[in-house]
């Protein structure tokens, strides 16, 4: 893989990297600018050999048509591209083995099937981003070597006698070689002549026991071996020292993400490589463009991540994060059905469970008349698009029509109890209504019970704690959490609350509370003027 990443950007594909804008960067590969002298296409790679690979023309493609491959020049040498977009003025052989990038499947998709690339678009930031690598950048091993040269001389070292041996001449001018060596207090001293002969010497009057006899033998030994001109002769070692490193971030490997170590990744910004957080290596070579919004994948490193790609990029599909759409808490396997509140025009995801129809998200009707009203979480207006809005029970019933109904006007909310209709409309747009405790206790027998139908019912992603539920009716149930009567807002990403139309007394009315890390659905009363999230039932 080092071979891979050790290979440059196309003019085009840095050009998306950094964000500036080339003449022709859409151009699909057909022919090579002028001046270049480089066909479109050759035989093999005999003869793309016999073109020139130099600074003149880097980035330029030449397609080989036995290999059925683009490759691409590099300031130095030939190489397979990445981008394998084929000529338009060529014809080749299809090949189902291969994709338009030329890889195999297997390193084409991603792990959900879709596709990592799509060489066929023409602009600049698709080109970009098919002509990045996917696989993570391993570290390379460079062993280098380091080599020091020292005469004979200098090349003793005083505490080890082996390093005492060396050749100087002689009287007459021949080489001699001499070798030192120890025997008890004793200093042996062999020459081995220009003719073949030895001469061994024993001197004893510098005792080698002791530290100061070594110290003495040491410097007559060395001056014997500089007075004899010994260090005309060099005596050369090497060090060898082996890095394991990535290979340089520069502008042609910007955002690319490499493996430091076997856990932890860095990431090449701005000419340095830097921590990677775990989305960057995550994602790593999948696409998430305008076009995908919506597209879910696998974890790179760690498979069991989900991720959702929005119009921002990739989002972590985990604990509870306002940044993903409410579409990406919907179930993929579910087909929803489709409803249009006339009221404002927003489109709402329907699911059939049983007999009955019910929206799969919740309601975000902004209502706000007289006491009764509805609120975004935080008094944040995306966060309404999220989860719906929270809504008083005044509200959700829609009190200010029942107050003002030409046949039964009721004054209902917190504080009063009235008689409401068998079905009461409420906040729910026309044809649906807000459901009553036996409604929804018959949707929990259709999908088991009420204490398994939190797990049927919630979503499979955005509890906190792990927290979430099988989903396999496209119900959906959001962590929304709720607004409580003296102005502040808590457990969103813990809990949900959804309102029904019956009515406890002049203080409460019934909910069904769902909650992280439980199967079961809790139906108990509530503060009217507390503010929960709608679900509405079709008529």
């Amino acid at each position: 893989m080092k071979n891979t990443f050790a290979k440059k950007f196309t003019v085009c594909a840095l050009a998306g990297v950094l964000g500036v804008a080339f003449t022709g960067c859409g151009d699909d590969g057909s022919s090579s600018p002028k001046g270049t002298g480089l066909p479109a296409e050759v035989a093999d790679m005999e003869e793309l050999e016999t073109y020139g690979c130099g600074m003149d023309v880097i980035g330029e493609k030449v397609y080989v048509t036995e290999l059925e491959e683009n490759y691409e020049c590099d300031g130095e040498k030939w190489f397979k591209s990445y981008d394998q977009t084929k000529p338009s003025s060529t014809s080749t052989k299809s090949s189902s083995s291969k994709k338009s990038d030329g890889f195999s499947d297997s390193k084409n998709s991603d792990k959900d099937g879709s596709s990592s690339s799509d060489a066929t678009t023409s602009s600049c930031s698709a080109k970009s981003s098919s002509s990045r690598p996917t696989e993570i950048l391993e570290p390379e091993i460079t062993v280098n070597e380091t080599c020091t040269e020292v005469g004979a001389c200098d090349a003793i070292v005083k505490t080890d006698i082996s390093t005492w041996h060396f050749v100087r001449k002689d009287n007459f001018g021949d080489d001699a070689e001499y070798t030192y060596t120890v025997d008890g207090k004793d200093l042996i001293v062999t020459i081995k002549s220009a003719d073949g002969s030895t001469d061994s010497k024993t001197y004893s009057m510098y005792n080698m026991e002791s530290e100061a006899g070594v110290e003495m033998a040491f410097n007559a030994a060395k001056s014997t071996c500089k007075n004899g001109g010994g260090n005309d002769n060099k005596i050369k070692s090497c060090v060898k020292d082996t890095v394991k490193a990535l290979p340089e971030c520069n502008a042609s490997r910007e955002g690319f993400i490499g493996k430091k170590d076997s856990s932890s990744y860095v990431v090449c910004k701005n000419g340095s490589w830097e921590k990677a957080k775990e989305i960057d290596m995550d994602t790593y070579g999948k696409t998430c463009t305008n076009a995908e919004v919506g597209k879910r994948t696998n974890g790179v490193v760690t498979e069991t991540n989900k991720y959702y790609c929005t119009s921002n990029g990739w989002v972590l599909m985990g604990d509870w994060s306002w940044d993903l759409p409410k579409e990406a808490y919907l179930n993929p396997e579910i087909e929803y059905g489709t409803m249009t509140d006339e009221r404002d025009g927003q489109v709402y995801r329907t699911t059939t469970i049983g007999d009955q129809v019910w929206m799969a998200e919740n309601l975000n009707y902004d209502y706000n008349k007289g006491t009764a009203r509805s609120y975004c979480y935080d008094y944040i207006e995306t966060n309404c698009a999220v989860t719906g809005r929270l809504y008083t029970w005044a509200a959700a019933i829609d009190s200010v029509a029942l107050a003002n109904d030409a046949v039964n006007p009721q004054t209902c909310g917190y504080g009063k109890t009235c008689t409401l209709p068998s079905i009461v409309q409420g906040i729910c747009p026309e044809g649906w209504h807000l459901p009553s405790t036996s409604e929804w206790r018959t949707l929990f027998d259709y999908v088991g019970t009420s204490s398994t139908a939190g797990t049927a019912l919630k979503s499979t992603s955005g509890w906190k704690d792990d927290g979430n539920g099988d989903e396999a009716y496209g119900f959906a149930v959001l962590p929304a959490g709720y607004r409580g009567n003296l102005d502040y807002f808590n457990y969103a990403g813990d809990c949900a609350y959804i309102w029904s139309s019956t009515e406890d007394d002049s203080g409460y009315a019934y909910l069904e509370r769902f909650y992280s890390n439980y199967s079961s659905v809790i139906e108990s009363p509530s503060h009217k003027d507390y503010a929960f999230s709608v679900r509405c039932l079709r008529n």
